[in-house]
């Protein structure tokens, strides 16, 4: 099987280029002709596009947007041009070799994954592995069927987030979730330095639909005050937070303005594509 990233917005095949002799000769490296300092389309990220804003401190009354405490959410990681470089999406641990994230951000220069760091760049703390493929679902289109599973030169330590079913058991209309990444809600195009979280309510898709158009394979929490999705977390987790451990059910992955006041957030459902995804973790290639 032929592995190939594509862009979400151009649907122009990018991946890695390496000399490592760890890499399978059934993956596929084209060297990517997009830089971080390049204009990308809209629904793409680019690194250079965004500022870190390293002293940001949240300020939101409510309460439901807040630092994630250090060394707690391990399975988060950054990718990045550079192994200190600036985090320009989020994604999740889902196996010790292999990340989950949106395709839309394998439109930037993907060369390195920051698992369980902290801070959106620098090398001080977590574990900086490089990346040595990208598979895109075989069904995506724009934001529909929105995963990519990229492919760790070397297993990390951290141990890996707990997927959601595929019968869906893990959501329901009112399900509380938290979502996470280096967004911090001043708008597009601005990183936080620390690692965010964000409480948010889950709907369903027939309430979600009276704002946006939405397919099965997405999952949508409700457009109130103070909910956004931004830049820094794109490609991030959603998650269900249990006593036995988190339970990843979306990753973030699109929303009307960077999270517009009273337009739900977007993420993709996990629970759609588990069987795509256990076959890929699991060694077994689904065309």
């Amino acid at each position: 099987m032929r592995f190939i990233a594509i862009l979400a917005a151009a649907s122009v095949g990018v991946a890695l280029a390496s000399n490592s002799q760890e890499e399978p000769s059934n993956w596929s490296f084209p060297k990517s002709d997009i830089a971080p300092g390049n204009n990308i389309s809209s629904g793409s990220v680019g690194t250079s596009l965004f500022d870190v804003q390293e002293h940001f401190t949240p300020t939101n009354s409510s309460g439901s947007i807040s630092v994630v405490p250090r060394g707690t959410k391990t399975y988060v990681a950054g990718l990045r041009a550079t192994p200190g470089g600036n985090s320009f999406c989020s994604a999740s641990l889902i196996s010790p070799t292999h990340l989950l994230v949106g395709t839309h951000c394998i439109a930037a220069n993907i060369r390195w994954a920051s698992i369980g760091s902290h801070f959106v760049n620098g090398t001080q703390d977590g574990e900086q592995i490089k990346i040595i493929a990208i598979l895109n679902h075989p069904r995506t289109s724009g934001f529909s069927n929105d995963f990519a599973i990229l492919q760790l030169q070397k297993p990390s330590s951290f141990r890996p987030v707990a997927l959601a079913s595929a019968g869906d058991s893990d959501v329901y209309d009112g399900q509380e979730a938290t979502k996470m990444g280096w967004d911090d809600t001043g708008g597009v195009d601005t990183m936080a330095y620390e690692l965010m979280r964000q409480d948010v309510q889950l709907i369903s898709n027939t309430k979600c639909m009276k704002e946006v158009n939405v397919d099965e394979s997405m999952l949508c929490s409700s457009g109130s005050v103070n909910e956004t999705s931004c830049t820094g977390d794109y490609g991030g987790p959603v998650v269900v937070e249990r006593p036995n451990g988190d339970v990843l059910v979306g990753t973030v992955s699109w929303g009307a303005d960077c999270g517009k006041l009273g337009y739900p957030s977007v993420y993709s459902r996990v629970s759609s594509v588990r069987t795509w995804i256990d076959s890929i973790v699991n060694g077994v290639c689904f065309h």
